[in-house]
């Protein structure tokens, strides 16, 4: 049986990789597929495993891929999917190769697919955050269009959980002004790179946290950020 192993990779400190994830990549697998293959090896190289062969998969490649992967698990090779960082398929490429994989394995019984859990900020974050998300809705990355993140925004004025949404540090500010004008003065909880060294939480209203994001960073406001929105 050949097995396509989802393997999910630490967000920032490599400590966090599973004894398993370690095992498997070590051991089980010599092809990797990965969102970025520069950024995999700095993993591979870590954790000292020679001899693997990394192949990007990603956004822009992931269609021409999945015939390749499926002829892999049909010669009975065992490979492995990871993305930059955290979970695949978790606002991460996959999502295509594992809706044809699923149609494909479901017809068989010589190919599994396996999850490997592990590190995810969308997790991480909710772990600490002190707004109630014993319901929850996520988003993901909000579009980079203004008229379509306002579109999706206003959809949501209605929502009764919180909202969970990830955003870059180029348009962070603009969507907590786009959230205040939208949702209103709400608790937002914000956790800036998790898990690396300069890793930072912040909670208040909408224009406390403009306000501090603007005063720490009157420039260029570094790292990606998970935002939970409190409910109405």
């Amino acid at each position: 049986m050949s097995i396509l192993y989802v393997i999910a990779t630490p967000i920032g400190n490599l400590e966090d990789i599973s004894l398993r994830a370690l095992r498997i990549l070590k051991e089980q697998v010599n092809t990797i597929y990965c969102e970025d293959t520069r950024v995999t090896s700095k993993l591979i190289n870590h954790f000292e495993m020679s001899g693997k062969k990394l192949v990007s998969c990603n956004k822009e490649n992931e269609h021409k891929r999945i015939k390749e992967i499926i002829q892999c698990l049909i010669n009975g090779e065992d490979i492995a999917l990871c993305s930059d960082a955290g979970t695949p398929l978790i606002s991460d490429p996959g999502s295509q190769l594992i809706a044809s994989l699923n149609c494909f394995v479901g017809a068989r019984d010589d190919i599994q697919l396996v999850p490997i859990p592990g590190a995810s900020s969308l997790t991480a974050a909710l772990s600490v955050c002190p707004i109630d998300t014993s319901r929850f809705v996520f988003e993901g990355f909000l579009p980079h269009s203004p008229q379509k993140r306002r579109r999706i925004l206003r959809d949501m004025t209605e929502e009764k959980r919180a909202i969970v949404i990830f955003e870059s540090p180029h348009r962070i500010v603009k969507c907590l002004e786009d959230i205040k004008t939208i949702l209103g003065e709400r608790e937002v909880f914000l956790a800036r790179e998790l898990t690396k060294k300069f890793e930072q939480l912040y909670f208040g209203s909408v224009t406390e946290i403009i306000e501090q994001l603007q005063s720490q960073f009157p420039k260029d406001i570094p790292g990606e950020f998970v935002v939970v929105i409190a409910s109405q």
